[in-house]
C-alpha cells in the first residue's frame, strides 16, 4: 500500500474531495499540525520512526503528543517490528497498527471505525495479531543486562570484566537472548536495541 493510493481509497470510499495527503518536511511541522488540529489521519511508518534519521527525545516527544490527540486518528505501519516490541506498541496509543502486507480494504475498515468512535480499543490487523501469537521465551534478567549494556556501547568483554562473569557466559547469554529474540545477525539486533530503546523509560 502506498500513501497516494490510501488516500484514493479514502476519498471514495468516505465520498469527500477534500482529503488532501500532506508531506511533512519535519517533526515541528507534524507536531504543530498536530496542536493546531490540521491533521485527521496520521500514518507512521515504523521504519521510518526508527532508521536513526530522529533522535531518541524527538520520538517520545511525538508520540506523547499524538497518541493522546483525540481528534487525530493515528496509523502505524509496524514493519521489521518484532512481536516483543509490537506489544509494546499496542499499549503505546496508537489507534490502528497495520501491516503494509494488509489489504487497502481492512485499512479502510478500521479507520472508519476509529474515526466514527474515536474511544474505541485500538485496531490491530489480523497480520498483527498473528505475529503477536508468535511465542518467544521471557529473557532473563541478565540476558537483558547483556543486551543493554551491548546498547551502551560495551563489548562482549567489557561486559565480562564489568560484571564479573566469564567471557564465555556473556557470549551465551547474548546468543541465547538473541535465540529467544528471533535475531539472525548483528544488524538484526542493533535494529530491535535501537527500537526498544523508546520503550524503556
Amino acid at each position: 500500500m502506498t500513501y497516494d493510493l490510501i488516500t484514493t481509497c479514502l476519498q471514495r470510499e468516505l465520498q469527500t474531495h477534500y482529503l488532501r495527503l500532506h508531506h511533512l518536511p519535519n517533526l515541528n511541522a507534524l507536531l504543530s499540525a498536530v496542536e493546531n488540529n490540521k491533521i485527521d489521519i496520521l500514518l507512521i511508518n515504523s521504519s521510518c520512526l526508527f532508521d536513526g534519521f530522529f533522535h531518541e527525545t524527538e520520538i517520545r516527544k511525538m508520540l506523547s503528543v499524538i497518541c493522546p490527540h483525540q481528534r487525530t486518528v493515528t496509523v502505524l505501519f509496524a514493519q521489521n517490528m518484532k512481536p516483543v516490541l509490537l506489544r509494546k506498541m499496542v499499549s503505546s496509543g496508537m489507534n490502528i497498527l497495520i501491516s503494509p502486507h494488509d489489504t487497502a480494504h481492512e485499512l479502510l475498515s478500521a479507520l472508519t471505525k476509529a474515526i466514527a468512535s474515536p474511544h474505541a480499543e485500538p485496531y490491530i490487523s489480523q497480520t498483527i495479531k498473528e505475529l503477536l501469537q508468535h511465542s518467544s521465551d521471557e529473557l532473563t534478567t541478565k540476558e537483558w543486562e547483556v543486551l543493554n549494556l551491548i546498547n551502551q556501547g560495551y563489548s562482549l568483554s567489557q561486559i565480562a570484566s564489568k560484571k564479573c562473569r566469564a567471557m564465555s557466559t556473556v557470549s551465551t547469554q547474548k546468543r541465547k537472548a538473541m535465540d529467544k529474540l528471533h535475531l539472525a545477525n548483528e544488524s538484526e539486533l542493533q535494529r530491535f536495541l535501537h527500537q526498544n530503546t523508546f520503550f524503556n523509560h
